[in-house]
């Protein structure tokens, strides 16, 4: 599903995927640590969640959170009133959190008011976040008033990662009161990850006004890499504010260029929400993307529910669907706790969906953890289910462990499990070590066949 014209926005994406597992949302760049919205915040982050309020019925907003708040209308009123005294203040905190929250919401403030002394003063700061950051606030906040001087000055003064951060504060804070002008504005910068995250800054502030002008002025961008981008940045904000608004507006793009990249972004997210709301959306989708939408809420709903993932899967009628699913569920539920995944499998009835559920679960709890597997499987009763799980474990652990997988071969009881067994594990152990592996067929008792398959 990947398309070599997504190749920098899905670098970006992947990168969010792999830090946080399969459910974590991701495209979450951290400008500005800003926790409170309001007409001033230009950069428009979102709360942190130790900062919202206390839903425990009271209705309190956390100690923790009021202080927060005491510090941020502190920083904001210094900014207006008394620069000084609020740089002094901001720099003498010792807690580099607390700091980095003032700050930015200090030169937010004070740049509406003066952006040419607000910049000229983070240009005093040593390279680095807190300089970066202080500028970037100092960009949006002279944004909210002149969005066109503070890009201008971006543009000739700033360059790598302190420019791409500035730009997404003048996108998010012009995208205030013209998300439009932002929006082409963002999606004017030179192409890639700069690009990028203005484009996912305004975005994000026009779907929190309007997501049906945004999907709009998406949906009629030119085709090509500027309007693919501004779809799937649209389709990570709007996923992640309102995932039935957004399964709407994807579902008409479904079979354009970005679709199924666009689909996979919103099951990415509504799964871990709400998988069943999920499932039932993908069921609408063209048949041929069914099976692959289903693995991917698969994917994130096991990690979260394996029990209730593999309660709706087995439901499936057979088909396609079914045969896709089941083993993605395994291997899914296996990085997580492989016994139980293992467990599951072998209580289907037979198919060939379990057959690749139980290799793919093997597979990953051999590579995983091979000696507790090896144990596990000695525990088992002897017969036909015991023997596979001897036989896939056995290549698997040969990877790396040839002697230990040419063990596990020879204890399967059905003599022709048996011999598949040996001839794959010691034609791996052969190409890597034929002295060590043809030492050990010679200890053995093993039958004419499987030896003229060995070349013994």
């Amino acid at each position: 599903m990947f398309k070599p014209s997504h190749y920098s926005f899905w670098i970006t994406f992947l990168g969010g995927l792999i830090v946080g597992g399969i459910g974590v949302n991701v495209l979450k760049i951290r400008h500005f640590p800003f926790t409170e919205s309001s007409s001033h915040n230009a950069v428009g982050i979102s709360k942190p969640e130790r900062f919202r309020h206390d839903n425990n019925g009271s209705g309190r907003i956390s100690g923790v959170g009021e202080r927060h708040r005491s510090m941020i209308e502190l920083a904001r009123k210094l900014g207006t009133t008394d620069p000084t005294a609020g740089w002094s203040h901001g720099m003498s905190l010792k807690n580099l959190s607390d700091k980095a929250d003032f700050m930015a919401a200090f030169m937010e403030s004070w740049a509406i008011k003066d952006p040419e002394a607000s910049l000229a003063k983070a240009g005093e700061l040593g390279i680095g976040r807190l300089r970066n950051e202080c500028i970037a606030a100092a960009c949006g906040g002279w944004a909210s008033r002149n969005p066109m001087a503070s890009a201008k000055w971006v543009e000739d003064q700033l360059t790598g990662a302190a420019k791409s951060q500035a730009n997404a504060a003048i996108a998010s804070a012009w995208a205030e009161f013209a998300p439009d002008a932002a929006t082409e504005w963002a999606g004017s910068l030179p192409s890639g990850t700069a690009s990028e995250s203005a484009i996912s800054k305004a975005l994000k502030t026009w779907v929190d006004r309007d997501p049906k002008a945004a999907s709009d002025w998406a949906s009629n961008q030119p085709e090509g890499s500027k309007r693919s981008t501004a779809m799937l940045q649209l389709a990570v904000e709007w996923s992640d504010q309102d995932p039935t608004g957004a399964a709407e507006w994807i579902t008409r793009h479904v079979t354009s260029e970005d679709g199924s990249d666009m689909v996979d972004i919103l099951l990415n997210r509504w799964s871990s929400a709400d998988p069943i709301a999920a499932a039932s959306w993908a069921g609408s989708l063209p048949e041929d993307q069914q099976p692959e939408a289903y693995a991917m809420i698969l994917a994130v709903w096991t990690s979260d529910d394996p029990a209730g993932a593999s309660a709706w899967v087995t439901s499936f009628p057979p088909g396609k669907t079914r045969q896709q699913a089941i083993p993605k569920l395994a291997e899914s539920w296996a990085g997580i706790n492989p016994q139980e995944a293992i467990s599951w499998t072998l209580a289907l009835a037979e198919s060939s969906e379990k057959n690749k559920a139980l290799d793919q679960s093997v597979r990953v709890w051999a590579l995983k953890e091979h000696d507790t597997m090896s144990a596990w499987i000695e525990s088992q009763p002897a017969g036909a289910d015991s023997d596979h799980l001897r036989s896939v474990a056995a290549v698997v652990i040969a990877e790396n462990h040839p002697l230990e997988g040419a063990t596990l071969a020879a204890a399967i009881a059905d003599p022709s499990v048996k011999q598949d067994a040996i001839v794959d594990v010691l034609r791996q152990w052969q190409k890597k070590d034929s002295k060590a592996a043809n030492a050990w067929i010679n200890q053995q008792v093993l039958d004419p066949k499987t030896l003229e398959r060995l070349g013994q």
